[in-house]
């Protein structure tokens, strides 16, 4: 299969590249900086690009089967809107080069899934990650709203801890440790993209 990732050098993006080509699919990565992806391979092909520029966004997108978003503002708590920008610049691209799959990563706790958190968690969210939810919350909608085969994964509190495949996932399911490592993220994105049971899904993965 032929992959594009986006965020493909944030620390769940290096592991979905990484267990990608191990799987034997080929992957465009899109970087805003070559030098930050530490992983060589014959299959693997980087785009050098901008979120935020539908023109560089078309380079990784045409000639796909599928697309990968896990897309992220990093530690900066400040007021962004990559999110939802990048992934309307992809659903656009997506379109225009009639790719039709597409599997983005937002968090536990947006959408219908807020529900599921605990009181304390959710003054967490409501205050010191404001801004990140918000701009998740406008990514979902126009996910859900692409006309595409979408599947939106919510992971609960992301470690960068081993692969275990010992994780559940379904729609609205509550956490049991509020942890996930980002390894078995990558194991149920990619499962998902060879299953495609979960199109039109959004659901929660916690261990």
């Amino acid at each position: 299969m032929k992959i594009a990732i986006f965020g493909s050098t944030g620390r769940t993006g290096i592991e979905l590249v990484k267990q990608s080509l191990e799987k034997g699919h080929s992957v465009t990565a899109f970087v805003r900086d070559p030098a930050r992806m530490p992983i060589e391979d014959k299959r693997l092909v980087l785009v050098a690009g901008d979120v935020f520029d539908p023109a560089s966004v078309d380079q990784a997108v045409v000639g796909q089967d599928a697309v990968i978003s896990v897309l992220g503002g990093g530690n900066d708590l400040k007021k962004t809107t990559v999110r939802t920008t990048g992934t309307i610049n992809i659903i656009n691209s997506m379109k225009k080069h009639r790719v039709n799959r597409l599997v983005v990563m937002t968090a536990m706790g947006v959408g219908e899934s807020w529900v599921t958190l605990s009181l304390i968690n959710k003054i967490f969210f409501a205050t010191f990650l404001k801004s990140a939810r918000d701009d998740h919350e406008s990514q979902e909608f126009a996910v859900k709203n692409s006309g595409l085969d979408w599947t939106i994964i919510r992971p609960s509190g992301l470690q960068d801890s081993p692969w275990t495949g010992a994780y559940e996932f379904g729609e609205k399911i509550l956490a049991k440790k509020s942890t996930i490592a980002r390894a078995d993220v990558a194991d149920l994105i990619l499962k998902e993209l060879e299953l495609n049971q979960l199109i039109d899904k959004a659901v929660t993965i916690t261990n």
